[in-house]
């Protein structure tokens, strides 16, 4: 199996011409379409301006596809079903970001005066750097980093400015498993904003994941926010463009894995790339990432950006990249391809974990609370409870029988190449 994953992209005209538009690449030019695929923007038809704007939608780049378009004067000449989806989804997003960020100049003022480090992450920190409209880059929720020591105080100026505990959706399967594997806390306001706020204590849940680092450098790789609203957020911090680039490509490839990865967050590491040409420093990447041996993390992602968008990177970054081997190079190349069965899809998570925690998400796989299997199976009363722990286990011992069918297969397909 290929350590870069190229093929998700190959034979999809559609994401292919995305990435085109989104890369400003001609299309001949584009490394991930099959040269046997003509793709030409003036014969698109309705279906296959349909097909492009769905594969826009969700990886979470209609809004930019709506805006790039709406610059080069092409708008107006794509089919109306096409343009008033890309109109809709540019509207929604840039009201729903400012509400967000509304509620963040609100969140930024009281940590001042309490003077508490906030350094913003992710899609809220792209809105205000990198991208030049604040409708281009959809945002799920808004995530902040906190010292670890601040973050109760950082919880109660939240809950004083109307953001309540988020309910969850799904019950815990197994006491304290949540406090082990989130690292945020996730609070939502109430009202017509409902902007969920997730506070970051660390990057990454370093008391269950393997691939987790202490967050000392990260706190030594931040800079004043800066960007176009500056004046509205002038004491809020972000993470350095080269602390950005290795963060991200360790939660798009580690945390989440390439097959769950959306579009838009390799643009986003294009994006950063682009727009701090002067502010990446490749050397410290380079050795950040070998020491915490997130390199092979890191070669998946930017062989992808690069794959995607034609990403102007140093040569000598992406061969020094080429063939690094580091503890997390397995689960990087298993996380980009979807497991065949449900228990090959655990055990790949039971695989990052460490130990202690890795046997308490076993016992949560197959002894989960009541509270859990009432919800899992829909059960009205409790005496049920019993027979679909049965149930549970049988469905476990089956899906285990294909798996090792699978794995015997791929076996002997390998044994063949």
């Amino acid at each position: 199996m290929p350590d870069k994953d190229t093929t998700t992209f190959v034979n999809d005209p559609a994401l292919g011409a995305l990435c085109a538009w989104l890369g400003q690449i001609p299309i001949g030019q584009l490394p991930i379409l099959n040269s046997e695929i003509p793709i030409q923007w003036d014969t698109f038809s309705v279906f296959d301006w349909g097909q492009l704007v769905s594969k826009a939608q969700i990886h979470g780049l209609a809004p930019l596809m709506y805006w790039l378009l709406s610059k080069s004067g092409k708008f107006s000449s794509i089919p109306e079903p096409a343009r008033n989806s890309l109109r809709l989804n540019y509207s929604v997003t840039w009201i729903k970001n400012q509400k967000i960020l509304k509620d963040l100049e609100s969140l930024a003022k009281i940590f001042k005066q309490a003077d508490i480090p906030l350094v913003l992450l992710k899609g809220a920190c792209f809105v205000l750097t990198i991208y030049p409209d604040i409708g281009l880059r959809p945002m799920d929720d808004l995530d902040i980093l906190v010292p670890a020591s601040r973050l109760s105080e950082a919880v109660q100026i939240a809950h004083s400015l109307g953001f309540g505990d988020k309910t969850p959706t799904v019950p815990e399967a197994f006491p304290g498993l949540n406090d082990l594997l989130n690292h945020e806390v996730c609070l939502q306001k109430a009202g017509p904003s409902s902007t969920i706020l997730e506070i970051h204590n660390s990057l990454m849940a370093d008391k269950a994941f393997l691939y987790a680092v202490p967050m000392d450098w990260f706190w030594k790789q931040t800079e004043p926010l800066g960007g176009k609203l500056e004046a509205h957020f002038q004491f809020l911090r972000m993470l350095t463009p080269t602390a950005q680039v290795l963060y991200g490509a360790a939660h798009a490839m580690l945390e989440h894995g390439g097959k769950n990865a959306p579009l838009r967050w390799f643009y986003d590491l294009d994006r950063l790339i682009r727009s701090y040409p002067g502010g990446m420093d490749w050397d410290i990447l380079l050795s950040q990432a070998s020491l915490f041996e997130w390199g092979s993390a890191l070669d998946a992602a930017l062989s992808r950006t690069v794959t995607c968008f034609n990403t102007p990177i140093h040569k000598h970054v992406l061969s020094s990249l080429t063939g690094i081997s580091d503890r997390n190079k397995k689960t990087v190349i298993q996380k980009q391809v979807q497991p065949a069965t449900h228990v090959l899809e655990e055990r790949q998570k039971l695989l990052s974990l460490k130990g202690s925690v890795r046997f308490r998400v076993l016992l949560a796989l197959l002894f989960p609370s009541p509270a859990y299997m009432r919800w899992r199976y829909g059960l009205k009363t409790s005496w049920e409870i019993p027979a679909y722990y049965v149930i549970r286990w049988w469905g476990i011992l089956k899906d285990g029988f294909r798996s090792l069918v699978s794995l015997f297969k791929k076996g002997s397909s390998i044994n063949l190449v």
